[in-house]
């Protein structure tokens, strides 16, 4: 008999505030946690999102914050809140406890630092540590370390999905091993020189001189490209029956998912972006054995790219057809900017808060729409409304797709 899987535990780690409580209320007074970034080797106005380190320092001792990574720092931090959420020490055997955390960048902050030490000052004052702390199953290690959890322990690296895909193979490592429960999600800290460089020649993020308020704007006639950010979400995941035996709370269910890739080498496949995510979304539907029209929300990628969120739009438009203007739709990114493998693990947590306060979220900083995104019903202010169902998009700009559907238990 297929298992329920259902999410016990969450914990966010943003630009607004580290907590899912102070994130949410945070978000729907619509403040941002966007602000100029200053950076080597980019010459223009440079905008990010950027964890607050006092903030951080109320979670992480301060002892062990110069021995890891950022990346790391914050995925200890989101698991930390997660696992107190889920009371994780309330009818729980450890040894069946596992961690999978998902990261793009991994720790590309240590691997810049002790670059510039190796050449200022040698090979022996580099960090005796770097590669372990480099490394992408350093968060997932780090966490069971931190909180005695000896089950199966897994880091993710798929760009902007990497969180996401953490938490669908918790889901089937539920379904189909004998574990109790999985931490799932997605930490990411890549404010770093490269990583700008990098996507500022790509022509990806925004990088103009627009308003502080205006920088990420999904669905807007005049966004720019996405703002870079930095954070983590990590859920507890673990069946129905362990959750009501040892009375937790419930956040929602995981009912169905897809997964995708768009090939952008092959010239001869024209659009395959758009059908790659139609098809993403198309088999979450039917993993779920559930028919568009019984979709009540959807938690857009919406990274505010010029390109990505006009195929968006088109794409929601394809699969719902008509229903496409009566789903109403909203993007985090507008206050949070693109935490790239964090960033679909902590749509997901504002995704459950939705089902559990019945609020549908609004998209911040959305003011005038952009004609080629007005085919779907976006919302501009939030909204109060009985929802029993939300699919929440993770589409990566390199070609990465997963879409989640979560249902109100």
């Amino acid at each position: 008999m297929k298992k329920r899987i259902v999410v016990t535990g969450m914990g966010i780690v943003s630009p607004i505030g580290i907590g899912v409580n102070e994130n949410w209320e945070r978000y729907l007074s619509g403040i941002s946690g966007i602000k100029e970034f200053e950076t080597e080797g980019i010459d223009t106005k440079t905008y990010a999102g950027k964890v607050s380190d006092n903030e951080l320092e109320t979670i992480i001792p301060e002892a062990i914050k110069d021995k890891k990574d950022r990346f790391t720092l914050f995925a200890l931090a989101a698991a930390k809140i997660a696992l107190h959420d889920a009371n994780i020490d309330k009818g729980f055997n450890k040894e069946k406890i596992g961690v999978f955390i998902g990261s793009a960048f991994s720790g590309l902050n240590i691997i810049e630092k002790q670059i510039k030490i190796l050449y200022a000052d040698g090979p022996r004052r580099v960090h005796p540590l770097l590669m372990q702390n480099n490394l992408t199953n350093a968060p997932s290690g780090e966490i069971a370390i931190e909180f005695t959890l000896q089950g199966p322990n897994i880091g993710f690296s798929s760009g902007a999905c990497s969180g996401n895909y953490s938490i669908i193979h918790a889901f089937n490592t539920i379904q189909q091993h004998d574990v109790d429960a999985i931490v799932a999600g997605g930490t990411e800290a890549p404010l770093c020189p490269r990583v700008f460089q990098e996507l500022k020649q790509k022509g990806s993020f925004h990088q103009t001189n627009h308003s502080l308020n205006r920088a990420s704007c999904p669905f807007d006639i005049d966004r720019k490209g996405f703002v870079l950010s930095e954070g983590a979400g990590v859920i507890v995941l673990e069946t129905l029956r362990s959750a009501e035996k040892r009375g937790a709370e419930i956040y929602g269910e995981l009912i169905g998912f897809g997964a995708s890739y768009a090939n952008h080498e092959d010239a001869s496949q024209q659009n395959s972006d758009f059908y790659s995510k139609v098809s993403c979304i198309k088999q979450a539907l039917e993993s779920a054995s559930l028919d568009p029209a019984n979709v009540d929300y959807i938690a857009a990628s919406g990274i505010s790219g010029i390109r990505e969120d006009r195929e968006e739009s088109a794409v929601i438009r394809s699969v719902f057809g008509e229903n496409a203007s009566k789903v109403p739709v909203g993007s985090t990114k507008g206050s949070l900017g693109f935490a790239i493998g964090a960033s679909g693990p902590i749509d997901v947590i504002f995704s459950l808060v939705s089902l559990k306060k019945q609020v549908l979220m609004q998209t911040n900083n959305l003011e005038n729409i952009d004609p080629s995104c007005n085919s779907i019903f976006l919302l501009k202010k939030p909204e109060f409304k009985s929802i029993n169902t939300i699919l929440s998009n993770n589409f990566d700009y390199n070609g990465n797709n997963i879409s989640l559907l979560f249902k109100r238990v």
